[in-house]
């Protein structure tokens, strides 16, 4: 295995955006990457781009496939890789400036994962902010020290802004599920998660995250969408339990998780799937809030104080609408409050 990175690139008709991420690789030093471009069978001018913008580097290698998902995509990138380390990164986002000698200083030859944050920016807009965790300066966990701090964060949830070692990968067959339409990147993590002994975790941002309203993998409708949630939420827990050895104690710890999870399900039916009808959204939140395992969660929430009470007596009640208007209302006044400051 040689020394190095090797950045996956999974695209799918992203014509609009790929120069960008493509760009900020070719922006850096790069020398010792293998970039694999792996094109799920796009039908726009994707495939005709990154030929023109790569040329015969022979740093980079194009892949074309029939259209077979993100999954895949991935995994065909997987089998190619050739380097001590593997980075993914979505064809919609970019590198941070000098993300990869961040991320070169950050190889540790003793661990096996490196998570490391990002930015992120909502298309139109110019702002880009950070994303605040829970580590200040680089920290080392053994064994599974840390896994509640990094599931309640977010930052378990995707695999991007992660190195992993390729090693493990192939010798363990660790793959991006096929099939599933929901809930792959974790999944991958979960089953990844399994072999690592020691890893790190460091605030440095190496990519910006892009937020394409109205498009993107979180905004699209499944008719089930709760239920999907809660099948990867017992998943979890059963990996938890039997894979990872942990007890009680940490099923406790990760309820916010759990939590979380059923309050941006219900915040999507507002923000995200406006095209449906009204009524059709809101009898969708109402379960949420009415869903025993939704209403345990919450439960267990307020009794560690972990939300306060008019959240809890809003959520317990149904009246989700109120929860996020008040919410959406404070977040909004807390942006303008940090915009007067700098000035």
């Amino acid at each position: 295995m040689k020394k190095g990175i090797t950045i996956i690139i999974p695209v799918y008709n992203g014509a609009g955006h790929i120069r960008r991420c493509i760009s900020s690789i070719l922006s850096q030093e790069y020398a010792d990457c293998q970039i694999i471009i792996v094109d799920d069978g796009s039908v726009d001018d994707t495939l005709l781009i990154c030929r023109e913008m790569v040329g015969k580097n022979p740093c980079f290698t194009i892949i074309h496939q029939e259209n077979q998902g993100v999954s895949a995509a991935r995994n065909r990138g997987i089998m190619t890789a050739e380097r001590e380390w593997t980075y993914f990164l979505d064809a919609d986002d970019e590198l941070d400036e000098n993300a990869l000698k961040m991320m070169r200083d950050a190889l540790d030859n003793s661990c096996q994962w490196i998570v490391m944050n990002y930015r992120k920016q909502v298309d139109g807009f110019k702002e880009i902010t950070s994303e605040d965790i829970w580590v200040t300066e680089k920290t080392y966990f053994h064994g599974k020290k840390g896994f509640t701090e990094l599931l309640n964060s977010g930052l378990f949830k995707y695999p991007c802004g992660k190195l992993y070692r390729t090693e493990i990968i192939q010798v363990h067959q660790v793959q991006f599920p096929l099939k599933v339409v929901y809930g792959e990147d974790i999944r991958f993590n979960l089953q990844y998660f399994c072999y690592v002994n020691k890893y790190s975790v460091q605030p440095s941002s190496v990519f910006i995250y892009h937020i394409r309203q109205g498009e993107g993998a979180g905004s699209s409708y499944y008719e089930d969408s709760f239920e999907m949630q809660m099948k990867i939420d017992r998943e979890i827990l059963d990996t938890v339990r039997n894979s990872y050895g942990l007890g009680e104690e940490t099923i406790r710890k990760i309820n916010p998780y759990f939590y979380k999870q059923g309050i941006n399900t219900a915040t999507a039916y507002l923000t995200i799937w406006k095209n449906l009808p009204f009524s059709l959204r809101y009898k969708e939140i109402w379960k949420i809030m009415k869903d025993f395992r939704f209403r345990s969660f919450l439960k267990y929430e307020w009794d560690c104080r972990r939300i306060n009470r008019v959240d809890y007596l809003l959520l317990e009640r149904g009246h989700f609408l109120g929860y996020y208007f008040i919410h959406y209302v404070y977040t909004g006044l807390k942006k303008l409050m940090k915009r007067e400051e700098k000035l």
